[in-house]
């Protein structure tokens, strides 16, 4: 009878095991439309995040700080993740790195009115350029920024520089395409978005990642489980369904 009830219990315990889900603290900024805690999913990247984990039985919470707090948080194994971030070589070396979540694609904004035929980043000496403070647009357009090969006109934030393009204060904006359409259409009335274009050329596209603590004990189970969520939704569409439902809004 005791063998009995020893089997029983080991086994009601291995089954309990197995039913329990991983649980992963997500440390986020705000970064509409992509991650919000005011958008419906939190925003179309985090409905992909949660989606992806669900397809391998993990439970997920998201908490949404300034970013440099949920860096370091991460950093310092206060939360499992951070989402959206370019990798770097100094990233590589604090934290692990997901399969790419998406691309984000690199251009330029401008008034219609400029009616501009030729646009990259050997061209830019005969305008002034609208960036954001702390912004980095990939490693090309930051090299020229540094050696000053164009001028570039700092403001706090992406809402700024679409107000300063609008009052002919820059001759562009330079933005991610996703985040920049989303501003001027939730920024401004309709008859000044309809004034502003999108350079249909990129000049740089950069995949985006997870950050994942190296301090977190099951980081490199969070990392595969993630990847493996995440490519089962691509194979069953969708992934491709969500991201483009964003993408056309």
């Amino acid at each position: 009878m005791r063998d009995f009830l020893t089997i029983f219990l080991f086994i009601i315990s291995a089954a309990s095991a197995q039913c329990a889900e991983v649980r992963v603290r997500i440390a986020s900024g705000e970064f509409q439309p992509y991650l919000s805690e005011s958008l419906q999913d939190e925003g179309f990247i985090s409905k992909i995040i949660r989606e992806a984990f669900r397809q391998e039985k993990v439970a997920v919470s998201i908490a949404y700080y300034p970013w440099k707090r949920s860096y370091d948080m991460v950093k310092k194994g206060e939360a499992d993740l951070t989402p959206y971030w370019v990798k770097t070589p100094e990233r590589s070396q604090l934290f692990i790195f997901s399969d790419p979540i998406d691309v984000v694609q690199y251009g330029f904004f401008y008034l219609k009115d400029k009616k501009i035929t030729q646009l990259d980043l050997s061209s830019l000496n005969n305008y002034k350029v609208g960036v954001s403070i702390g912004y980095s647009y990939g490693a090309a357009f930051d090299t020229a920024r540094k050696k000053q090969q164009f001028i570039c006109d700092e403001a706090p934030s992406d809402e700024i520089n679409i107000k300063k393009l609008i009052a002919k204060r820059i001759d562009l904006f330079t933005a991610d395409k996703t985040l920049g359409q989303y501003l001027i259409s939730t920024t401004l009335p309709p008859k000044d978005a309809e004034r502003i274009t999108f350079f249909p050329k990129n000049f740089a596209e950069e995949p985006v990642y997870l950050l994942i603590s190296k301090k977190t004990p099951n980081g490199a189970e969070i990392a595969d489980k993630f990847n493996k969520g995440l490519k089962k939704l691509k194979q069953s569409g969708e992934y491709q369904r969500i991201m483009q439902e964003a993408k056309n809004q």
